[in-house]
């Protein structure tokens, strides 16, 4: 009947209007009840976020924005001009209505007249709830990208990912070869404690702590690299040697790069947690093996815990191998020349061809650490060639064997056994 099929339409738009979002370009005005929209931000953009459209909003309304970072977008900032949202709680806004703003790893939420003012390199999530008691007049905020890319990467391998430009890098991550590699490993996997795993292999006093690069250790192509031949390859050698899961198992997105590896890099790069890890998880497991020296070793990503945790006198000498620690710094926000300016042990850097500045002979890092620091560049590598480049390269075949050399002479000067260095004490702590 016609009285039925007008029922229909106007239960139709009924529902549309219950999910509807108001937008011109990717402007955001929440509509009534559920409001869910996805926006990409990219640079030069700026798109405006109201709670409603008229002068109060409703109640039983939740609106929830994605903002996703674009390309050419490395920063975005969301701030709100006008703000008031009823809640009578107003330290945690647990008591009525909120907005809650998620970035970089963490969600906090605004209510009262306490504006949100949010700077994030990765995606921005923005979610407003109201109850069905008293409403306010609302907010109105802007999204915007504040800091362009200088660099969109579509070369195979770098999976569009987006890095911020750093002693020399021009805003990519350096390409990672993924190889196969059917060897047999020596060591053995050990719990360090319920989330974090670690290879260990060798014996002895001599310590060596192993970090690895981008893949991980327990990624789907972590073995597909030579991280575990190379520790085995210094146990023979007369270490002791324990490459912990830095990730805890929070591999790299999809096993390779891609639109999810600036933010997920972010996640695992974090200082705070490295260093928790370190002395609460990994210095403890050391400590009980009576460690007459220890000395860092790291490839790509891993150069970061080497850099970061050299700055601690427990560690006798540092390697880093392909280093990725300023792009990683750029990311995070930390001062390199700080950074480096903290490190107490003597460090030896392996350098490929097309390596960033700073770690090449001459760059920032040697200004800052003068004589502690040695560099060896290979001008025919590229990035990860040690633990991931193809060895039927005669080339590749010779720099290898060149490293691996480098870093027994290395740690042959800098880590002690019992013999030499007497009985050691460690502090409890990462610290001195």
């Amino acid at each position: 009947t016609q009285n039925s099929h007008t029922m229909k339409v106007v239960a139709v738009l009924v529902a549309v209007a219950c999910f509807s979002v108001s937008v011109e370009a990717s402007n955001v005005i929440c509509g009534a009840k559920t409001t869910s929209k996805s926006v990409t931000v990219e640079d030069g953009d700026t798109f405006s976020f109201k709670t409603q459209k008229g002068k109060k909003y409703r109640g039983n309304t939740k609106c929830t924005v994605d903002y996703k970072m674009g390309d050419t977008c490395t920063k975005m900032l969301f701030a709100c001009t006008k703000f008031n949202i009823n809640n009578n709680d107003k330290r945690k806004c647990r008591k009525g209505d909120q907005v809650t703003v998620t970035a970089n790893g963490k969600s906090k939420a605004y209510c009262k007249n306490k504006k949100p003012k949010v700077t994030s390199a990765g995606d921005i999530s923005v979610v407003f709830n109201s109850n069905r008691w008293k409403h306010s007049s609302g907010a109105s905020c802007k999204m915007t990208c504040t800091e362009a890319a200088s660099t969109v990467t579509t070369t195979e391998g770098y999976g569009g990912a987006t890095w911020p430009n750093s002693g020399g890098y021009n805003g990519t991550w350096p390409s990672e070869p993924v190889v196969e590699n059917n060897y047999t490993a020596k060591g053995q996997m050990i719990d360090l404690d319920t989330t974090m795993q670690a290879y260990q292999v060798g014996s002895g006093s001599k310590m060596v702590v192993w970090s690895h690069d981008i893949y991980g250790l327990t990624g789907e192509n972590s073995d597909n690299g030579r991280t575990k031949e190379w520790a085995d390859f210094l146990a023979e050698n007369g270490y002791n040697v324990l490459i912990p899961d830095w990730y805890r198992g929070n591999n790299l997105p999809g096993g390779t790069f891609g639109p999810d590896t600036f933010a997920w890099s972010a996640s695992v790069s974090n200082w705070t947690k490295i260093e928790s890890d370190w002395t609460n998880v990994i210095l403890p497991y050391l400590q009980k093996e009576s460690p007459s020296s220890i000395g860092m070793i790291g490839t790509c990503w891993g150069s970061y815990p080497v850099v970061r945790l050299s700055m601690f006198d427990t560690i006798s000498a540092g390697v880093s191998m392909h280093p990725s620690h300023s792009i990683l710094m750029a990311n995070a926000g930390d001062d390199e020349a700080e950074v480096l300016g903290l490190i107490k042990s003597p460090q030896l850097f392996l350098v490929e061809g097309g390596a960033v500045e700073s770690v090449k002979t001459g760059g920032l890092s040697q200004e800052v650490l003068g004589d502690k620091l040695t560099v060896v560049e290979f001008p025919d590598m590229k990035h990860g060639w040690t633990v991931r480049g193809n060895l039927e390269d005669p080339d590749v075949a010779r720099d290898v064997k060149k490293a691996k050399e480098l870093v027994l002479e290395f740690f042959g000067k800098n880590l002690k056994s019992d013999e030499v260095s007497g009985s050691a004490t460690w502090p409890k702590s990462g610290g001195d």
